[in-house]
């Protein structure tokens, strides 16, 4: 009996939703746009914040981390996950430690090249130990993993990622055995990777594995051999880390057991530690997706969930309304079937199987919107690796289906069941009054949607105009026109064959047609890396009365014509010519904030600047204005760039190309002059300079847009909601306005009696919604640029917003309520 009835309901309830095709569409859409948002955002927060590494017992794994450096040591810039090979080997004494396992990125940008075929390309990999993937506890689709004897004997074999699996080899069975050639290297596929691992590299999702190297090619994040090897210079601090507790042994335990060991292989191959010199702490993190994520960053996404939150209590609210609408008009439905011998129970089982098969709608909809937005938000964020929602976040979305199901299904019960049988079946006059007290729950619901709407449009109006002044920021430079791409020559093995391979290069990209000029350097402008350097002197005396150690700087290394290509103005003095060769004098320039600084004057033209131990020094040729470097949001301070012919050797540059029209696309003739000059070696990352530049402000670009899509996705659930709401209650009025219009009210002022009703009760929402989005800015403050929280454009845009939609919203219901036939409608009573 108790399935029948259910089937019988159902069947009434799909009747009843294919009945009304625009209710059942605008209540679906609705939903999917609120539950699908909550769930994107969600997957988003999950897997930065809180989704563990696909690993076994990932509660025992962990990241190391330290506070910092000794002195003398070189690192890669991550100060506090940077660690040097002999801290590796001891830490495989510790008995509390069951496994230590180590990695360490190909390049700066964690991308190596590659070959599968005869074309070149870019992948990302890591070189690991040989307990990598047994230490970790991930398996293989194919083949086997590493042993310990591939990281003592430096084989070359490589383990590729399932994803890089099915896009190379068509998931074929016969991968094991083929040759990958990294570096020009040919390695041995021995295996692939278990789906769903992508390493632990956080966002950047990696394409192979090989064991650590010893060949000069494959120095530690892709740096020259000649300035010291990972495997032997004790001063190079370049391996990541992780261990696996021993079993029974406690976080704090390892940690307490490291730090000891710590304090003193730390200085291993270093001078020894000075007198009241600062211990440096070791940490343990959990082994999760993301280890480094920035702590505004999760800030952020808070904020996005607390603010998509807010559109989800919108879209709830919206479909209450339009369900109690629905239900309203169906009293007499009711009133039929009371008569009839239907019971309270059955009519509430009736219209909770409705909201069921309601929200089952909206839930498929929304999942599959969230699967897209999940897409976008990583595109948007920057982030390759794998965000798609897991079974937290489909539990998640489920309990929030189930919960609106109880609520759409319970909601409208009482006014469904408001009117006895008998009632519901008097004249329409009689059943189509509306309470004052549900008016007043109507006006309260539609005045809390406002002040959301309210807060949202604040929000995303700070965050908006945030990334308007991001993007006006003064850049000190032209970087419109300029194409920036890597090159790493794979065949050059001394100092002497780098220049000329750069050299050569130079020369021949610019003999391209329409090429305006060409250049190079060491670090990408815009990238968020750079060389920090400290110890000079100036004329051989200390700089401006400080000692040398106080004399920190940053440094590029770069190529002939670079101010001029990149645009920067030169101030005094010139540029890098072709004339700087290594067989020239010395030669850097500096920029304003350099020669305030430590030379106390802009006339720096023709000063000499030495390191304290006089083992090198160039003389200042020229002085450049302060420009951005690292990214959009920097100060400036002291740097100076030397050229690349004169210094230490390098094995990677950065082209910097400017041409008129669209820079990338000159690329395809690049690619032609590249293959010529070195087959094996592809373009790394090649993107417009103004491209790089929006890339170290991608947060705020992601939120902005976020918070615009919210801001406007309210809008337009606001604009909807309160159609649906004066509609209704015109409708339903018309026997009023009818008489109204028969006692001579003129059309006008039915017009008006709506509109301001409607804008009632927006300014009731936005009084609510002021306070709110104060409160609200201030906790964006951190993320602002260039502004306060009290931002007055902001504020207007937003009230201005919601009385425009008010407006919009209420046109129609006005117009029809104003086309009222009182003949007509008192006919119909």
């Amino acid at each position: 009996m108790f399935f029948a009835n259910v089937s019988r309901d159902l069947r009434y309830g799909v009747r009843q939703l294919i009945k009304t095709p625009v209710f059942t569409i605008v209540c679906v859409l609705t939903l999917a746009l609120g539950v699908g948002a909550n769930t994107a955002v969600f997957s988003v927060m999950h897997a930065v914040l809180e989704k563990m590494l696909p690993v076994r017992d990932a509660s025992q794994v962990f990241y190391v981390h330290t506070t910092n450096f000794p002195d003398g040591a070189w690192q890669t810039g991550d100060s506090d996950t940077s660690f040097s090979y002999a801290f590796y080997q001891a830490l495989h004494g510790l008995n509390g430690l069951q496994e230590v396992i180590t990695f360490i990125p190909m390049s700066n940008s964690g991308k190596a090249p590659i070959r599968v075929g005869t074309v070149p390309e870019e992948a990302a990999g890591d070189m690991v130990s040989g307990n990598y993937f047994h230490g970790l506890g991930v398996g293989t689709e194919l083949g086997r993993g590493f042993v310990a004897n591939d990281e003592t004997d430096h084989t070359q074999v490589t383990v590729i990622s399932e994803s890089f699996w099915s896009s190379h080899y068509q998931r074929s069975a016969d991968v094991i055995g083929k040759t990958l050639y990294i570096k020009s290297i040919p390695f041995t596929i021995v295996g692939v990777a278990k789906k769903g691992f992508e390493g632990t590299e956080g966002a950047l999702s990696l394409d192979f594995w090989i064991p650590l190297q010893s060949r000069p090619e494959f120095n530690a994040w892709g740096s020259s051999a000649e300035n010291g090897m990972y495997l032997t210079e004790p001063r190079l601090w370049t391996m990541r880390l992780m261990v696996r507790t021993a079993p029974g042994v406690s976080r704090e335990q390892a940690l307490a057991q490291m730090q000891t060991l710590f304090e003193h292989a730390a200085y291993i191959g270093l001078p020894e530690k000075k007198s009241g010199a600062p211990t440096y702490l070791l940490s343990l993190r959990e082994a999760k997706q993301f280890d480094n994520n920035d702590g505004s960053f999760a800030k952020a996404l808070k904020v996005l969930m607390a603010m998509v939150g807010m559109v989800l209590l919108i879209a709830m609210s919206n479909v209450v309304m339009l369900l109690m609408a629905r239900n309203a008009n169906r009293q007499r439905e009711f009133g039929v079937r009371f008569a009839l011998g239907a019971g309270r129970r059955e009519i509430a089982r009736q219209l909770l199987t409705e909201s069921i098969l309601l929200v089952a709608l909206g839930g498929v909809v929304a999942w599959g919107f969230a699967l897209v937005a999940t897409r976008a938000l990583g595109t948007w964020a920057r982030i390759e690796s794998n965000l798609q929602p897991d079974l937290k976040v489909l539990g998640l979305t489920l309990g929030v289906l189930v919960l609106l199901a109880i609520v759409f299904g319970l909601a409208p019960l009482r006014a469904a069941m408001s009117n006895a049988s008998q009632s519901s079946l008097r004249s329409a006059a009689t059943s189509s009054q509306i309470s004052s007290q549900k008016m007043r729950t109507g006006n309260a619901i539609i005045m809390t949607q406002v002040a959301m709407c309210v807060v949202l449009l604040v929000g995303a109006g700070l965050l908006l105009k945030t990334l308007r002044n991001l993007l006006n920021t003064p850049m000190g430079q032209k970087p419109e026109g300029l194409v920036v791409f890597g090159v790493r020559p794979q065949h050059i093995h001394t100092k002497e064959e780098g220049i000329t391979f750069f050299t050569t290069l130079q020369q021949r990209l610019r003999t391209i047609p329409g090429v305006v000029s060409v250049s190079m350097a060491s670090n990408r402008p815009g990238s968020g890396w750079s060389s920090n350097q400290g110890g000079l002197l100036l004329d051989g005396h200390n700089a401006n009365g400080l000692e040398p150690a106080q004399v920190t700087y940053r440094q590029n290394t770069v190529a002939a014509d670079y101010f001029h290509t990149m645009g920067v103005p030169i101030l005094d003095g010139r540029d890098f010519s072709d004339a700087d060769t290594a067989s020239a004098p010395s030669v850097a320039i500096v920029n304003e904030s350099f020669a305030k600084k430590y030379v106390g004057s802009p006339h720096v033209v023709g000063h000499v600047l030495s390191s304290p131990r006089g083992h090198t020094s160039q003389q200042i040729v020229g002085l450049v204005k302060d420009h951005k470097y690292t990214g959009i949001t920097e100060t400036a301070r002291p740097m100076m760039w030397t050229v690349f012919t004169q210094e230490r050797a390098t094995n990677q540059l950065h082209v910097e190309m400017r041409v008129p029209g669209d820079p990338m696309a000159i690329l395809p003739e690049v690619r032609k002059v590249a293959a010529q000059m070195d087959p094996d070696m592809p373009l790394l990352e090649p993107m417009t300079q103004v491209a790089v530049f929006e890339k170290s402000i991608s947060g705020p670009i992601l939120f902005a847009r976020l918070a615009g899509c919210f801001g406007v996705l309210a809008v337009v659930l606001i604009a909807t909601g309160l159609y649906g709401t004066l509609a209704y209650r015109m409708n339903r009025r018309s026997a009023e306005i009818g008489v109204r219009i028969a006692l001579g009210a003129q059309r006008s002022q039915v017009v008006w009696m709506v509109l301001r009703g409607s804008l009632l009760l927006c300014a009731g929402g936005v009084a609510i919604g002021i306070p709110l989005a104060i409160i609200a800015g201030r906790g964006l403050e951190s993320s602002l640029y260039g502004m306060k929280a009290l931002d007055v454009t902001s504020y207007l845009f937003a009230i201005l917003g919601v009385v425009l939609v008010a407006l919009l919203a209420s046109v129609v219901p006005a117009g029809r309520a104003a086309s009222v036939d009182p003949l007509r409608a008192l006919r119909t009573e």
